[in-house]
């Protein structure tokens, strides 16, 4: 996302936002541009985002995975975001939109491309009028493209390109012949090879935290497919059976059939 957030950047901002949320704005300001500031220049594995625009608020949130507390916690960003905004101003703001966008990966089996979510009741009628949370199904939109879906392609390549690799966004180029994604192509080269740039959190460092919300969520809720979720998972990544027994209390049988790994 670093590439967005460069001023002479507007114009990649400007058509994710449009292409995302399907509006446009004529005024697009960082709010937490000192994220990307200082001494030491920080790529992070997600990073979160503010922008003010003539419309409103919008947080941007990337999420690598759809694990179960993705969304609470997406939710708490959003509700922090207007709760400062509505206890530094001076009424209770009813006209000032609240987006928040969440670019999330691992909703496999959703046939949507994006939800609206909005706070209503049953009969659809609004309890705010002014607040709505965006999920970009960046899975379902990259899959266009290794489908070769040209309409769908041309539709969304400007979501498509931030789930590529460099060497399908060459040929992301190459087919569309997009200026837009040639600078952000271009962009991204030139942001991996910088040296200046260092990594926020390590591999390590993240798959452990994830490992560690996991367990937690499968000792408190004690949900048969949690449990079953967090083995597949921690089988993945190779870790020892002892922990994932411990971690999710399903039993050695389980965890051999889930594994096909010999019997403790």
């Amino acid at each position: 996302m670093i590439a967005f957030l460069k001023e002479e950047n507007k114009d990649l901002l400007s058509i994710l936002l449009y292409t995302s949320l399907k509006m446009s704005f004529s005024k697009v300001a960082l709010l937490n541009g000192e994220r990307i500031e200082g001494n030491v220049s920080v790529r992070r594995k997600t990073l979160d985002v503010l922008l003010e625009t003539d419309s409103g608020l919008i947080g941007i949130e990337v999420n690598s995975s759809n694990q179960k507390y993705i969304r609470a916690r997406n939710f708490a960003f959003f509700s922090d975001m207007v709760s400062h905004y509505v206890g530094t101003g001076q009424v209770y703001d009813e006209v000032t939109q609240f987006l928040q966008l969440n670019f999330t990966s691992g909703i496999h089996k959703d046939p949507k491309e994006c939800r609206i979510y909005k706070m209503q009741d049953d009969d659809q009628l609004l309890f705010v009028q002014n607040a709505f949370i965006y999920e970009v199904n960046i899975d379902r939109i990259v899959r266009f493209w290794y489908d070769e879906n040209e309409e769908k392609i041309q539709e969304y390549k400007y979501i498509i390109m931030l789930g590529l690799p460099l060497e399908e966004l060459e040929k992301l180029y190459s087919k569309t012949k997009d200026r837009l994604v040639k600078k952000y192509m271009e962009e991204l080269e030139r942001v991996n090879e910088d040296p200046k740039f260092r990594e926020y959190l390590t591999k390590e460092q993240d798959e452990e935290k994830i490992r560690n919300t996991l367990i937690m969520e499968a000792k408190a809720e004690g949900e048969e497919q949690t449990k079953i979720e967090i083995a597949k998972w921690m089988i993945s990544k190779k870790m020892d059976r002892k922990d994932i027994l411990e971690a999710t209390g399903l039993t050695e049988k389980e965890i051999h059939k889930l594994s096909k790994y010999p019997a403790l």
